[in-house]
């Protein structure tokens, strides 16, 4: 055991890059399995590399308790998910708990490249090598496809968006986004300004032609947080890092009307203004009078009565029981649930932003699920089969939504209870940097003067490039996971997040004090 731990240890900066570089042919190969109904193949490679990434740590660490108690705690969890499932009636206990290993990608791979980082800080490299060389891969065969004449569009539709070979667009909509600073950074540590230049420039060209709203806006948050970061830490030296990633931005938002996001927002407005005026029609024939307008016009506002309440349904039912206004969204709902639930959950809107979006039908239609459920179930979780309604799925894209209903009160504490030990040590760090900083604070004059040249001194000593770097793409994931989705429950885009936080802990933690445990 001891011998193939130690050769583990000699050959892990390779595992390390091979395991990177690995995934963008991992998703094309996704890509064309789906075309050919091979899914189950690339769903068996990714849990297959997930269980290898685990028995890797496992044989790296010291403290294999800590391996076992995440596995304990995810086992005894799940058993008692299960038989509540069974008890309510489970239809599908396999795909239920392939949803829970999806889920579980982020908490084993983090673990697994803290423990490969610890005591080996120069294994970071590694990672950004890997991220980079993924990223040109990600280029490469987002390219492909339209050199050949086959393109491959973000909304297939529309015909908008530069996507390329890539299953689910908005998963490589947050891959390309977790990906982006990583790849500037490791452009920036190459020392070759040219270098600097075409990273910073590709990452910019391929978040604008993606198409999403992810990717536009993200060129301005990691951009703007590059300038700080350049700003702070290079002093005379910035000018010539922060002026080209100036010019992109400006351009960028000089350019946002041409840019495939920005085309397909004023495409989806034209429809619903479209939808607006049939159900001002509709709303105009009912014979509503202008206080049961107002209700269902407003956000806020609800029926102060029954009588007042039959009236806003009388006038609203049109809309959600008309395919040819919004009924063919809700017909599905209104079988399942009966419409007057629909319309509730709704709030009785009339809005066609509301009532055309998506991801918005897919939260009403987990929380009438929910609705249905005991006390027991709201404790534990429903399983994945409840999202499923005939042909389609209603599960939901946005991340921490889908958890909270699969895995319930108690599931999704325990899980944000992962997140809270990295926003505990990034804290715990800064905090450590500023005090440190304020002891060595000369500087005469007022006590307030005193700590904010203190505090903004330990900020700087703790925001380094690198730093600022990680914390950018582990921050862009959470809010990616909430806004987009397709983060922590996709294993090609969470490896990434996981990178990107062990990397953060391994800055803020194992390389800001001295440890006497290992991870």
């Amino acid at each position: 055991m001891q011998k193939l731990k130690t050769l583990l240890e000699d050959k892990l900066s390779g595992i390390l890059l091979g395991l990177l570089v690995l995934q963008p042919a991992l998703d094309v190969l996704s890509y064309f399995a789906d075309r050919y109904g091979l899914n189950s193949i690339t769903t068996l490679l990714r849990f297959g590399l997930l269980a290898l990434v685990v028995l890797l740590g496992f044989l790296l660490t010291k403290r294999k308790r800590v391996y076992l108690i995440l596995g304990g705690v995810v086992a005894l969890f799940w058993a008692a998910h299960m038989l509540n499932c069974f008890r309510i009636g489970c239809t599908s206990p396999v795909e239920d708990t392939a949803n829970l290993l999806r889920l579980m990608n982020f908490p084993l791979y983090a673990l697994t490249f803290i423990t490969a980082l610890k005591g080996r800080p120069h294994l970071r490299k590694s990672f950004y090598l890997g991220v980079l060389i993924c990223f040109l891969e990600i280029i490469l065969f987002t390219a492909l496809p339209w050199a050949i004449g086959r393109p491959v569009y973000t909304y297939g539709s529309l015909e908008l968006g530069v996507l390329g070979w890539f299953l689910i667009p908005s998963a490589q909509s947050a891959v390309i986004v977790l990906t982006a600073p990583l790849a500037i950074f490791a452009a920036y540590r190459s020392g070759k300004y040219p270098v600097y230049l075409l990273g910073v420039l590709l990452t910019v060209v391929l978040m604008f032609i993606t198409g999403s709203k992810l990717d536009y806006f993200s060129i301005f948050i990691i951009g703007g947080a590059y300038i700080f970061l350049f700003l702070i830490q290079l002093g005379k030296r910035s000018p010539r890092y922060v002026l080209p990633l100036l010019a992109l931005l400006i351009l960028s938002a000089a350019f946002k009307g041409y840019s495939p996001m920005a085309i397909r927002n004023a495409r989806t407005e034209s429809s619903q203004d479209v939808y607006s005026g049939m159900i001002s029609n509709t709303l105009e024939t009912s014979g509503a009078d202008q206080t049961t307008l107002n209700i269902i016009h407003s956000e806020k506002s609800r029926p102060s009565s029954e009588r007042q309440l039959e009236k806003v349904r009388r006038a609203v039912l049109p809309i959600y029981s008309d395919t040819g206004i919004y009924g063919y969204r809700t017909e599905e709902l209104n079988a399942r649930f009966g419409m007057y639930n629909v319309m509730e959950i709704f709030g009785y809107t009339d809005s066609p932003e509301v009532l055309s979006n998506t991801r918005k039908i897919k939260l009403n239609f987990a929380k009438l699920v929910w609705q249905e459920k005991d006390t027991l179930t709201h404790l534990l979780g429903f399983e994945y089969s409840d999202f499923l309604l005939g042909d389609t799925i209603y599960d939901l894209e946005n991340d921490f939504p889908g958890i909270f209903y699969n895995m319930g009160y108690l599931g999704f504490a325990i899980y944000l209870l992962f997140f809270a030990l990295f926003f505990f040590r990034v804290f715990r760090a800064l905090a450590g940097s500023v005090r440190r900083a304020l002891e060595t604070e000369k500087t005469e004059g007022p006590k307030a003067l005193r700590w904010l040249r203190g505090f903004w001194s330990g900020l700087r000593q703790f925001l380094t490039l690198e730093t600022g770097a990680v914390g950018i793409c582990f921050l862009l994931a959470i809010a990616a996971a909430q806004i987009s989705g397709n983060v922590l429950r996709r294993p090609n885009v969470t490896i990434y997040f996981a990178a990107a936080a062990a990397c953060l802990y391994s800055l803020t933690t194992l390389q800001r004090r001295p440890e006497k445990k290992e991870v």
